[in-house]
């Protein structure tokens, strides 16, 4: 099992945390739930990490 370790700056930011905060909640909830499968499984299939819609 793996475990997902967000980043954090030298000055405590998290990036990954800021960007979360800032998607719809039905988009932070299928990141959450891609976030899980690569803890859980040891092949992720590549579906789940297609570029999301309407973000950059």
């Amino acid at each position: 099992m793996r475990k997902v370790n967000f980043y954090k700056t030298a000055s405590g930011r998290s990036p990954i945390e800021e960007f979360l905060d800032t998607l719809t909640a039905k988009q932070a909830q299928k990141i959450a739930w891609v976030l899980n499968l690569v803890e859980e499984l040891n092949i992720v299939p590549a579906q789940y990490f297609q570029k999301m819609k309407n973000t950059k």
